[in-house]
């Protein structure tokens, strides 16, 4: 058994909810959900959390995971730091979670971490629900996608362009309904945090 089908099947023979055993573990009831239908895995602290929380052991919670992960080698678990949006606000909270991505993408990314991005002004790049990974040690190049943040707008997934004096972050939008972000030399600095540079679909749509 999986372990998102261990942890389903744990939570509901203690008669628990998502959003209780969310509580109980300091996270999102969105981060259980991830758990449960194996789009993401907790942190190993995490896991240790909820091993004691159901009195079972680490080991026994990963179940096939642990022994296929050793196997295969082909995978690696990268920190989900939090959410990041596209053009519509969202919660911003931490996450306590790690995503599966190709060893060949994380290895060529070793300090690379995944944001969850929601909303539609990148939806000529990026789905409208992604997850995806910034390496916060890779410039900034015009006219690609980063991970920006703003003091009006907080986490943000745009183009990056930089002028001799401004910086702007564009939509890349089908609609073309949103507005670009510019940062001038009076206003409150563009931080950058990494370039995006891979995405995963958060929904399997197959």
């Amino acid at each position: 058994m999986e372990f998102g089908d261990k942890l389903r099947s744990l939570r509901t023979k203690a008669g628990l909810t998502q959003l209780d055993i969310a509580e109980k573990l300091d996270v999102s009831a969105a981060a259980i959900g991830a758990w449960e239908s194996g789009r993401s895995k907790p942190r190993l602290d995490k896991m240790a959390e909820i091993a004691v929380l159901f009195d079972t052991t680490v080991a026994d919670l990963m179940g096939e995971d642990a022994s296929e992960a050793a196997i295969s080698g082909t995978s690696r678990m990268v920190p989900l730091l939090g959410f990041a949006h596209m053009g519509e606000p969202c919660d911003e909270g931490n996450l306590a979670d790690e995503v599966e991505v190709p060893a060949s993408i994380a290895d060529a990314h070793p300090r690379g971490f995944m944001v969850h991005a929601q909303g539609g002004c990148m939806d000529n790049r990026f789905p409208h629900d992604a997850l995806l990974l910034v390496d916060p040690d890779m410039e900034p190049v015009n006219g690609q996608p980063v991970l920006a943040e703003t003091a009006d707008y907080g986490a943000v997934v745009r183009n990056y362009i930089r002028g001799r004096s401004t910086v702007m972050l564009t939509a890349d939008s089908h609609s073309g309904e949103y507005d670009d972000i510019l940062a001038g030399p009076g206003d409150e600095p563009v931080v950058c945090k990494g370039r995006v540079v891979w995405y995963m679909g958060e929904r399997d749509e197959r």
